[in-house]
């Protein structure tokens, strides 16, 4: 059996990014690769392929698109989430869930999503703050078909007390949180998974080539050279960290600062510890407002507040994602906060940003 090697992998996702769009099952396959290097991937195509038939069986007998895949897959086969070792590295492959029955939200939408594709059922993968779920013209419309739970439809307001749950407080999902997510986005997701996976473990080697990956479908991220720089700091590399964290200021336009450490808040912690960021912030923005643009001087001071600044947040465990703004890792995505909003009142998936933000109930 082949066995790919970590830079075969990343050289291989290079020439997937340059394919418009990438293929996210072969994308979803190499993810496979970097689970399990000796991954059958012959094997899971042609699984697919066999699954594939059955669902067009029973079209041909005369079910609708939907309930066919959901009767093989589901019914028959009995696909549905890992809910006993959900954060394990496996549940990322698709390889090890065409085995298991089991996996990830998204690597179980992504398998279901092709096995359809491959039947004529048109499904498409929507990524949801802490969770995915498929939609598309063969999904009623207002509900999503959700993998996870063994291929039941759920409505916006069901889906959105699930993402709730997951987050701890109450949250309204607007319109444009149910569109259908682009190829590379639904890969860059499932890479970010297994990496936060292999964090856990402390197995950082392996999350660096997961981020390999990232940056292969999309090169000079900023967000991904500074959790390259966190990551290198924690295999003991701190001059590659530094020139990553360099390029990560350079992209995003941030000054200062240094490779947040990763800390995990509820709400209730992150609200406790806004006071002290907001105050934290609040006096080095006013330090900074003062100084206006000025000459050389002025800049080296302004430089210099927002380092100290962004070094007390980092202390604190929040992640500095630009001047005045913080983010709380909640393990699911992250409360964002940005000076001066009086409380913490939003938050947004690991993938959608600043400006994919939503506000808490």
């Amino acid at each position: 059996m082949e066995t790919m090697e970590s830079e075969d992998i990343v050289a291989a996702f290079r020439r997937l990014a340059a394919s418009r769009p990438p293929d996210v099952f072969e994308g979803a396959l190499l993810v496979a690769r970097l689970v399990d290097p000796e991954a059958d991937l012959a094997g899971a195509r042609r699984r697919v392929a066999e699954l594939a038939e059955r669902v067009a069986l029973r079209r041909r007998e005369g079910r609708a698109p939907l309930a066919a895949l959901r009767a093989v897959l589901f019914e028959e086969e009995g696909f549905a989430g890992d809910t006993e070792s959900y954060d394990e590295p496996p549940n990322c492959s698709v390889v090890h869930a065409l085995a298991a029955h089991r996996g990830l939200p998204i690597t179980l939408a992504v398998l279901a999503a092709e096995v359809g594709r491959r039947a004529g059922v048109r499904v498409e993968g929507v990524g949801l703050p802490g969770h995915f779920v498929l939609g598309g013209a063969d999904v009623p419309d207002g509900q999503y078909l959700d993998p996870f739970d063994g291929g039941i439809l759920h409505d916006t307001e069901a889906l959105a007390q699930r993402v709730s749950g997951i987050f701890g407080t109450e949250i309204a999902l607007s319109p444009e949180v149910f569109a259908p997510d682009p190829p590379g986005a639904i890969l860059r997701r499932m890479l970010a998974n297994l990496r936060r996976s292999w964090e856990r473990r402390h197995r950082f080697e392996e999350a660096l080539a997961a981020l390999d990956c990232a940056e292969a479908l999309e090169p000079g991220d900023p967000t991904l050279a500074r959790d390259r720089a966190r990551l290198l700091l924690e295999t003991g590399e701190p001059e590659k960290a530094f020139r990553a964290l360099e390029t990560a200021r350079a992209g995003s336009g941030e000054h200062g600062g240094a490779a947040p450490a990763r800390k995990i808040f509820t709400l209730g912690e992150a609200r406790s510890l806004l006071p002290t960021i907001r105050e934290k912030t609040a006096e080095a923005a006013e330090r900074f407002s003062r100084l206006g643009e000025g000459g050389e001087e002025s800049r080296r001071e302004r430089e210099h507040i927002l380092s100290s600044w962004a070094r007390e947040m980092a202390a604190l465990g929040v992640e500095i994602k630009g001047p005045w703004l913080v983010d709380f890792d909640s393990g699911a995505g992250y409360y964002c906060w940005k000076h001066p909003e009086a409380s913490l009142e939003h938050f947004h998936g690991y993938e959608e940003g600043f400006a994919g933000r939503l506000r808490l109930q």
